[in-house]
């Protein structure tokens, strides 16, 4: 393997960290920089599928040590009166944390793992001269601003209006671990427990349709928004607030590309979406390993290094493409109580998904009525290399490609979609079809393999006799 090129992290927050610590950890030069330390003052909610990223990322134990606050779930009054319990699966616990809290314990492991961090400003910072640059400040985009990258969603504008509030004796809801959310009529409120009796309360206002337009002080508008709404205006009568309002830019926005010749755009750096789901600093994980995963492949295998940005920079555009949709399908479900233009700018009941739900159904019953079945492979699919992450690098591997699929699909549910239609021309009926499968690329829940096998004869990757 040839000398790993030196990396520049730009921003130290979660994504920054991470990329940091991995690449470091793989043996690559890193030196990232980052603004002085200071606090934000916001706190976030991370769900229980974190656990699998902070593992990826080696973490865990440190998560664990830090003692961040757990939490069971999510208490929602959106749309209506009535508060939807929403607890997280299967009895997990997801986090309550401050993002600068966060941040700074994976910058001590960073350091610790051999990372060189500066904190300085990125004023006339210029990416040109560094080997590999990764964008992870955030908001600010140096690199996706510099290079004229980042396009608003829609033209509307969020802005997220934070203060810390105090209440003696805890806060009279069903569960204070919760993260709790109101819809009203101009916006919605979110508000994230930090430590016993304190939570970070948020107003998501539109700038130009609240009285900040006509230079309101932030402290009567963030007042006003909470007494337009139900739970919140009673939560808040016996409390006090100690800090703030702060106000943060909360408008969604993405990048036309995420990756360039010697560049990445990882985290919020490259896209944003309305703070609805909790999946913000997910999702900055989940980018700074697949970033870190791309660099490294890079220096491994220069010869890879145009695929492993090009399949960075796809993901990432799928993800926001994804959340998007999700986000504004959410929107939508208060819209129908709201009738406001808050709500009818931002949310969309249409979904952009290919939605084959009942020709799978039909595939499912066809199957079970059948004794012999004889596909092929359909006409319209090729069997072509596209990458895909093994370890800690992007390889080349066969997927199934067609034109609603440019970028190959490999796997579903854990299925090996390849291995699956390279056999079913070979075997009459499909228990024996699961046997083969198995024997040859490892054990899968059934439900999951039949559900693979209708999905492939649903959108003609098997075409039946």
């Amino acid at each position: 393997m040839k000398a790993a090129p030196a990396v520049v992290v730009l921003g130290g927050g979660p994504a920054g960290a991470a990329a940091a610590l991995l690449l470091a950890r793989w043996g690559h030069p890193v030196r990232l920089i980052t603004r002085p330390a200071s606090s934000r003052g916001l706190a976030v909610s991370l769900p229980p599928s974190c656990a699998k990223l902070f593992d990826a990322i080696g973490i865990s134990d440190l998560i664990e040590r830090t003692g961040f606050p757990r939490s069971t779930g999510n208490t929602v009054w959106w749309g209506g009166s009535d508060a939807r319990i929403e607890n997280f699966a299967s009895g997990a616990f997801g986090w309550q944390v401050d993002v600068d809290a966060l941040a700074n314990v994976m910058l001590t492991a960073a350091a610790d793992a051999g990372v060189v961090v500066e904190r300085s400003t990125l004023a006339g910072f210029d990416p040109s001269r560094n080997s590999i640059v990764l964008d992870c400040t955030g908001r600010s985009g140096v690199v996706a601003r510099a290079k004229k990258l980042r396009e608003f969603v829609d033209g509307t504008r969020t802005v997220a209006l934070v203060g810390i509030w105090w209440h003696e004796g805890g806060w009279p809801v069903p569960d204070d671990s919760h993260t709790l959310v109101e819809s009203y009529d101009d916006g919605w409120m979110w508000s994230v427990p930090s430590a016993p009796g304190l939570r970070h309360i948020a107003a998501m206002v539109d700038p130009q349709r609240s009285d900040l337009a006509r230079d309101a002080s932030s402290d009567d508008v963030y007042r006003a928004e909470i007494a337009k709404t139900n739970v919140f205006k009673a939560l808040i009568e016996k409390a006090s607030m100690i800090e703030g309002p702060r106000g943060f830019d909360a408008s969604a926005y993405r990048a036309t590309a995420y990756a360039g010749e010697r560049w990445l755009l990882v985290g919020d750096a490259g896209s944003f979406v309305d703070p609805l789901s909790s999946a913000g600093v997910k999702k900055a994980l989940a980018s700074a390993w697949l970033a870190a995963v791309a660099v490294n492949t890079a220096a491994a295998t220069p010869s890879m290094r145009a695929a492993a940005f090009e399949f960075f920079s796809g993901r990432e555009a799928e993800i926001e493409r994804q959340m998007s949709r999700q986000s504004r399908q959410f929107l939508a479900g208060a819209a129908a109580a709201h009738d406001r233009p808050f709500w009818d700018e931002r949310s969309d009941e249409r979904s952009e998904e290919e939605d084959d739900t009942d020709q799978v159904r039909a595939a499912l019953h066809d199957l079970k009525t059948r004794t012999l079945w004889q596909p092929r492979i359909g006409p319209a699919i090729s069997i072509e290399p596209k990458p895909l992450v093994r370890g800690n690098q992007i390889v080349l591997e066969p997927h199934l490609v067609g034109a609603g699929y440019p970028r190959g699909v490999r796997y579903l549910r854990g299925v090996d979609m390849v291995t699956l239609v390279q056999l079913a021309p070979t075997i009459l009926q499909v228990p024996d079809l699961y046997e083969n499968y198995v024997r040859a690329a490892g054990a899968v829940p059934l439900p999951d393999f039949l559900y693979a096998v209708a999905k492939a004869v649903a959108r003609r990757w098997l075409v039946a006799e």
